[in-house]
């Protein structure tokens, strides 16, 4: 599947769980991030820097989504799999 599709149903996903996915300019010259998960005044945003490759954008993201329970919620296995691998390995 191509990368712009996964990262299409894991911002699908996000929207399913109540999660926002904010695109965003994230950095300065001295200091960057890729971005990541985080509470807002109770909501869970998960943040992306707009610059960041795509197959880095897909890896933010899923390591975030996978900290929530998606059982009840259709994912497509390859997303899924994807989902379940980032919680496994190491930033």
């Amino acid at each position: 599947m191509e990368p712009y599709k996964v990262l299409e149903h894991l911002e699908g996903l996000a929207r399913k769980l109540g999660i926002e996915v904010v695109y965003q300019s994230l950095g300065t010259d001295e200091y960057t991030t890729g971005g990541g998960l985080c509470r807002v005044k109770g909501s869970y945003k998960v943040f992306l820097d707009r610059s960041e490759p795509v197959e880095r954008k897909i890896q933010i993201l899923a390591r975030a989504l996978s900290t929530f329970d998606s059982d009840e919620v259709y994912v497509l296995p390859l997303v899924r799999e994807i989902l379940e691998k980032s919680q496994l390995s190491p930033e």
